[in-house]
């Protein structure tokens, strides 16, 4: 019996936790992987349930001008708190990555138009720091339900309830002096 001890690159399912991006394009390689939701701290206050994960797939290479660049996709489900009914609703994460990663800002600004860029301190970044901006990217300005009832119910206004409210509007401010205002005593 002959064994085949050629296996190709298992599929992993943990992110390293820091890692030198231009080490990693040098090498070309690829991570496919999930990131815990606990794990993104600055955006567990806008959660409601902070378990399971997001789905991630990276691949460091060199652009088509030789760029240390990153590409990749962010996948999975986030419960959020809806603005409207304060009940718990699932918004979808489908967001992708294409950066290119700079030392400085100088050479951000170098960058001809249409690169979107990741700074590189120190040679080294936190995929979790590079994950949460992403998802933070992706997070709608309000996250409301497509269908659902307010947490209280409006109100609306009677036609009555208007008329009496341009008529208080209406009044002096100075009338309640007026009836301070003794007759019988001179000013």
């Amino acid at each position: 019996m002959v064994r085949n001890f050629y296996n190709p690159a298992p599929m992993l399912t943990r992110l390293p936790v820091e890692v030198n991006p231009y080490r990693l394009v040098e090498q070309g390689r690829e991570y496919n992987g999930v990131c815990d939701i606990a794990s993104l701290t600055r955006i567990a206050d806008l959660l409601t349930n902070k378990e399971g994960t997001l789905a991630v797939d990276l691949t460091f290479y060199r652009n088509v001008s030789s760029l240390p660049s990153l590409k990749g996709r962010i996948s999975g489900n986030l419960d959020l708190t809806c603005q409207r009914c304060l009940e718990t609703m699932s918004h979808p994460i489908e967001t992708s990555i294409d950066v290119v990663f700079v030392s400085n800002d100088d050479k951000a600004q170098n960058l001809q138009e249409g690169y979107e860029t990741y700074l590189v301190e120190d040679s080294r970044i936190l995929l979790n720091d590079l994950i949460e901006d992403e998802v933070l990217l992706s997070f709608p300005e309000l996250a409301m339900h497509d269908q659902c009832e307010p947490y209280k119910p409006l109100i609306e206004a009677t036609p009555e309830m208007i008329s009496q409210t341009v008529h208080e509007e209406k009044e002096s401010p100075f009338a309640v002096l007026q009836n301070l205002k003794n007759p019988g005593n001179p000013s």
